[in-house]
């Protein structure tokens, strides 16, 4: 069953959306690897375009497209909301972990960073959106 979230009637390809937590999950290492906040601010302002504003302007989602054009995937539509709103968490995770990294509190920055790894992980190896599974749960208490 798949799932749909209230929040648009818009469609978007579901391997693009897979290149795109590929994309977050190697920026996430990269950032691990280089404590380099620039990569947290970039995820931030990527993930407040996807999850905010239209995603055909995010770079992220530009870069899948082409990747799903280069690589010849077949196209599976799904509906938009979801991913939508998975946006808009990795936004929150990103800013949370940014601030605790300008805090100079890496280890806290780190933690909070790899629970989104762990997330773009799951949806690029198993199609498995977490954020979209907890959205019917956090939908009656907004």
């Amino acid at each position: 069953m798949e799932s749909v979230c209230p929040i648009t009637n818009k469609s978007i390809n579901e391997r693009g959306a897979r290149i795109n937590a590929l994309i977050s999950f190697l920026l996430v290492i990269l950032f691990i690897i280089t404590k380099n906040p620039a990569i947290l601010a970039f995820l931030a302002i990527d993930f407040s375009i996807r999850g905010f504003f239209d995603g055909k302007y995010s770079p992220v989602s530009l870069m899948s497209k082409w990747l799903v054009k280069v690589l010849n995937l077949k196209s599976k539509s799904i509906n938009a909301g979801p991913k939508i709103f998975a946006a808009q968490i990795g936004m929150v995770f990103c800013l949370s972990a940014l601030l605790l990294q300008i805090a100079m509190l890496p280890s806290a920055a780190i933690l909070v960073i790899s629970i989104l790894a762990l997330f773009s992980f799951l949806e690029t190896a198993f199609g498995l959106c977490v954020a979209c599974k907890i959205y019917p749960i956090l939908r009656p208490l907004v």
